[in-house]
């Protein structure tokens, strides 16, 4: 694995984050919860970036270049099913899913779903119902799961696969833009005669986040390189890198909320709106603890390639 994005991979990154900005950053996803139409500028600029030309599992070309969409909507909380976009079973694209409470991120813009849920099984899906319209869930939409599929006979396993991975990189966009908002907001503003950021514990405080953020970036890129590698048989490591993407973004992103005090909590500033939108991606289709529940099964009946051996990979006692 290169942590040195090919130059490709940068031009797209660079072009991605300007597409994004020009559509206004993290204001589209302010103006989608009033007016949920405007999510179709979002949809369009995906297109011209070539994300429906896309296949995570093509290739470490094509991984890179889903790693980097994801990520880069996620730094503007983008409001689009860009996973979905990315991860297709055929021609119809891949979400995730809760089967006891199906909901999913933007459904009310897919025509046609191929669901999993957290143990790898499948169905046809269509979205039913409205919107929430809540704070932390505006575009969750229910789902109906009409036919279930045979896991082993469909294309879609090392999509869903993917998808679990490409969730947690989009955190990670949450997490960089966010740490990043409150460096800036540190250093601006002054307290006490002097600026924010000359507090030691303060400049603690940054710094775990910075490292957080970064140890997460290696993971994720080391995470979609197995993917692409394996497919289907990198399920262990997708779920182990949404449980870290879920454990970095509460600690990291309740730091940058918390230093930029009463301010953090104002939908005025970006901070609140990609921490109340972030929730979606933590906890659909379903919570940390339940990832950890199925993850440590499956680790130990399959093992887990580390530095540290586990399960069927330990050495006899």
């Amino acid at each position: 694995m290169d942590l040195v994005f090919p130059d490709h991979i940068v031009e797209l990154e660079t072009t991605a984050r300007r597409a994004f900005a020009d559509l206004g950053g993290v204001d589209l996803a302010r103006e989608a919860e009033t007016d949920p139409s405007v999510r179709v500028r979002a949809g369009e600029a995906l297109r011209s970036l070539g994300a429906y030309d896309i296949d995570p599992l093509a290739g470490a070309d094509e991984a890179l270049a889903a790693f980097a969409l994801c990520r880069e909507a996620g730094r503007v909380a983008l409001p689009w099913p860009v996973e979905s976009t990315l991860c297709r079973d055929g021609d119809t694209p891949i979400v995730l899913v809760d089967p006891r409470d199906p909901l999913v991120d933007h459904a009310d813009l897919l025509d046609a779903m191929t669901a999993f849920d957290l143990t790898g099984r499948a169905w046809r899906a269509r979205a039913v119902g409205t919107r929430l319209g809540s704070r932390l869930a505006p575009f969750a939409v229910p789902v109906s799961l009409d036919e279930e599929l045979a896991v082993a006979q469909s294309a879609g396993a090392g999509g869903a696969v993917t998808a679990w991975a490409l969730s947690a990189v989009t955190v990670l966009g949450y997490v960089e833009a966010s740490v990043e908002l409150a460096a800036a907001h540190v250093r601006d503003r002054h307290q006490f005669g002097q600026r924010i950021a000359d507090f030691q514990a303060v400049q603690f405080q940054v710094a775990d986040a910075l490292v957080a953020a970064k140890g997460l970036a290696e993971l994720a890129l080391f995470t979609m390189w197995r993917v692409s590698e394996l497919g289907s048989d990198a399920r262990i490591d997708a779920l182990a890198l949404r449980v870290h993407a879920a454990d970095v973004a509460r600690t990291a992103m309740r730091t940058a909320q918390q230093l930029h005090g009463a301010s953090g909590v104002s939908d005025e500033y970006d901070v609140s709106v990609l921490c109340r939108r972030v929730q979606s991606p933590l906890r659909l289709p379903v919570s940390s603890d339940r990832v950890v529940d199925v993850l440590v099964g499956e680790i130990r009946d399959a093992g887990f390639a580390s530095l540290f051996p586990h399960g069927r990979d330990r050495a006899p006692e």
